[in-house]
């Protein structure tokens, strides 16, 4: 009877152990998703800036990506260049993301933040300030690519 307490002793030490560290592992992959999404997020908007609205939704949506622009859900990357491609090449679109979050594995995550957006319609320019949010989901290859937005 001994040796059976031993051993019972033995594996909930072992389980104890192995829980405390898979919760700092999850820690970790969230801490890591976190940040990753907000470098995804900068590289996203300062692609935007420097390449294009088209160039820059087609580089970081997921293959099953959707864009949600009233009156419609554009689905797809298909959708996403349909979209963009009746827009005007010259459009300016900033953000910058208030609060991120991830899983706690670190596989998926959510911004949201404020926007500025400039063109020009009809010989007119128009401007707009509002929030956005945008999920995002790891891919296998290790890259962040925006699910919804």
């Amino acid at each position: 009877m001994f040796m059976t307490m031993r051993y019972i002793l033995l594996i909930l030490c072992f389980c104890t152990f192995s829980a405390g560290r898979l919760c700092a592992q999850n820690k970790d992959a969230h801490a890591k998703a976190k940040e990753d999404i907000l470098a995804a997020e900068a590289a996203f908007c300062n692609m935007a800036r420097e390449r294009g609205l088209e160039a820059a939704f087609a580089a970081f949506a997921a293959d099953d990506a959707v864009i949600c622009r009233a009156p419609k859900v554009y689905l797809g990357k298909e959708g996403i260049k349909e979209y963009f491609s009746r827009k005007d090449k010259n459009d300016k679109l900033t953000w910058k993301p208030a609060f991120v979050d991830a899983s706690e594995v670190g596989d998926m995550g959510y911004t949201y933040g404020e926007y500025d957006f400039e063109g020009v319609r009809a010989g007119k320019t128009i401007t707009d300030h509002g929030t956005f949010h945008t999920i995002w989901k790891k891919q296998r290859d290790g890259s962040w690519k925006f699910v919804v937005d």
